[in-house]
């Protein structure tokens, strides 16, 4: 097959690309220099697949013939032709790699599916378009750059201004008239490449629309369109991302991180509105979300980038400096949905679409985003059932079976102590639940059901009394480190399957003979008392030696066959919480203080039995 270049012809005259210049804007500023419409030219060079079309696509991506084509014709390298598009800086900014990808494999109109990556040219600095003075950009305009195709971009670096995205004529988007093409009304000839080429108002959705708007866009910028030296800073830092000196690997991990948490900013934007940055951007950043204060409450429903390049700026500003905390993990707590989110105003749907791209791009982040953002993720990732599903979180080690019916009270000692006004028992069964759901996903429900302390179709209640209580005091987050604490404790120590113990135990009482064994060591009790080795009593040290062996608590303990008799399991019933007590206290009664070593050492003894028919942990 004959090669593309071989079969165009170099032009009479051409130009040389200015720095920075993209594609399209080399189109302009040649077709207008000889005189002939864009589509045209883009025929001359082998870019277009149809008649009277030049895809947006390629401003993005050349294939090799296209590019060498190009070059031919325009007098040229196929390096400066690759050169005025984007794809050299796809390993670095992550959405326009993926548009490369799809574009690559044939799906041209893949780059409009990006939210952070403009289809065509949106934005521009009128100041760039005057020129700089010489000859050939007086004539012909300046450049129109590469980089005003990305929404991290906005602001130019050279002069100091906000790019805009209206034309100071006729008001419309630059780009309203371009229907996914390379540039905006191809056909048309003698618009000058730093002018308008929207349709005007009159012949919107004619099939044969008049000369376009043609006013010129370039003009000195006035003053209140500079950015403020806080905003020009974080604009050099991400353009310099593009630039050679800064490593591949870190811009594309930045700038994953910055889109990502920029999406979580747009869904928590009322609440974190007043901070971050300046009354107007803010301002701009609520016309983008489509947010009238008092009067309209409803969301934008989207985490596209914003077009205006001061709304932009704004939302950049605010994610940027939630990114240089130095605790991330609490910085991410104002975007932090609640357990409960039909309080907070925020719709659930958007938590999951946001939940699902972190997801997909969690590898691509940082160890410090991944595990702050987790703490976000987990507390609101839900599966297809909706309600109260979730799934499991992601950076877990441990099993649901490791966690214990009861927080172990050395955990709650060194973790809970931030919550004195809730109850130790409901406080450390509480954190059992949330622990395992963590490990499983479902719901709080499906988790106290796994550990033995509910029974199925029935809703504790102790789970949404402290949701209450902790958002009702604001210890929400401070309730969530609290877990992460736990959750790092476990993941240091060895894991004990207590899902194993429970089971071995579930018919399980005391020996007999054990029984009568350690009754020969203990003092005979005085007075009238029943003795302390009658059977219903070795029933209830049972209770005792499970509470100890599974970490659970007593009256969740399985009962023994004989007390299924309702006068004999009330009997049980009130020995096994008495004898627990007096154990409890032993220290203050002789015959117990005798007892409970007996009864801690049988209990350790046991434990070790089951744990060695446990399989490994590791699966080894």
């Amino acid at each position: 097959m004959t090669d593309m270049s071989t079969r165009l012809r170099s032009f009479g005259r051409s130009l040389d690309p200015l720095d920075g210049e993209s594609l399209a804007g080399f189109v302009l500023r040649l077709s207008h220099r000889l005189r002939v419409s864009p589509i045209e030219l883009a025929r001359l060079t082998g870019m277009t697949d149809r008649p009277h079309v030049a895809r947006a696509a390629l401003s993005t991506f050349l294939t090799p013939s296209q590019a060498s084509g190009f070059a031919t014709a325009t007098r040229l390298t196929p390096d400066e032709a690759v050169a005025m598009t984007l794809e050299p800086l796809a390993s670095r900014y992550p959405p326009l790699g993926r548009s490369l990808d799809g574009i690559r494999a044939g799906r041209t109109l893949t780059i409009h599916t990006s939210d952070w990556l403009f289809a065509t040219t949106c934005r521009y600095c009128p100041v760039c378009l005057t020129g700089d003075g010489s000859p050939i950009q007086n004539e012909h305009g300046g450049p129109w750059q590469n980089l005003w195709r990305l929404p991290v971009v906005f602001a130019c670096t050279r002069h100091d201004v906000f790019l805009e995205h209206l034309c100071p004529s006729c008001k419309e988007p630059i780009n309203a008239s371009n229907r996914s093409q390379l540039i905006a009304r191809p056909a048309v000839t003698g618009i000058h490449p730093a002018h308008c080429r929207s349709t005007q108002e009159q012949d919107r959705g004619k099939i044969r629309p008049g000369a376009p708007c043609g006013a010129p866009l370039g003009h000195d910028a006035p003053g209140g369109h500079r950015p403020g030296p806080a905003l020009l800073t974080l604009q050099h830092k991400i353009v310099n991302m593009f630039g050679t000196n800064c490593p591949e690997q870190e811009a594309h991990q930045y700038f994953t991180e910055l889109i990502l948490l920029a999406g979580l900013v747009m869904i928590s934007w009322p609440r974190i509105r007043p901070a971050g940055t300046t009354r107007s951007l803010a301002a701009a950043i609520d016309r983008h979300l489509a947010i009238l204060e008092e009067t309209d409450g409803r969301l934008y429903h989207s985490s596209k980038a914003p077009v205006d390049a001061r709304a932009c700026a704004g939302m950049l500003q605010v994610t940027d400096r939630i990114l240089a905390a130095e605790d991330l993990r609490e910085a991410l707590v104002p975007l932090a949905p609640e357990e409960n989110r039909t309080l907070t105003g925020v719709t659930p749907s958007r938590h999951v679409v946001w939940d699902q791209a972190f997801r997909k791009h969690r590898s691509a982040c940082s160890e410090r985003f991944q595990l702050a953002a987790d703490t976000v993720v987990h507390s609101f990732r839900r599966d297809r059932r909706g309600g109260g599903y979730r799934l499991p979180a992601t950076g877990i080690r441990y099993r649901p079976e490791h966690i214990p019916a009861a927080l172990p009270q050395p955990l709650a000692d060194r973790h809970l102590q931030a919550f004195p006004d809730v109850a130790p028992k409901m406080l450390r069964r509480s954190a059992s639940v949330f622990l395992v759901r963590r490990a499983r996903g479902g719901n709080i429900n499906e988790a106290a059901q796994f550990l033995g302390i509910s029974t199925p179709g029935k809703a504790i209640g102790y789970g949404n009394k402290l949701n209450q209580y902790l958002r009702a005091h604001g210890k929400l987050h401070d309730f969530e480190l609290a877990l992460d604490a736990i959750t790092d404790e476990l993941h240091e120590g060895p894991l004990i399957d207590y899902q194993q113990r429970r089971e071995a135990l579930s018919s399980w009482t005391l020996e007999p003979d054990i029984w009568q064994r350690m009754a020969t060591h203990l003092p005979i009790l005085p007075g009238h008392r029943t003795s302390i080795s009658d059977d219903r009593k070795r029933l209830a040290v049972s209770v005792y030696i499970w509470t100890r062996v599974t970490e659970g608590e007593l009256e969740f303990a399985p009962c023994p066959h004989i007390a299924h008799d309702p006068e004999l399991r009330s009997t049980w019933s009130r020995q096994r919480h008495n004898i627990c007590h007096w154990l409890k206290t032993a220290d203050d009664h002789p015959y117990y203080r005798a007892l409970k070593p007996l009864l801690d050492a049988h209990a350790q003894q046991l434990a070790g039995a089951i744990d060695c028919t446990a399989p490994d942990p590791e699966g080894r």
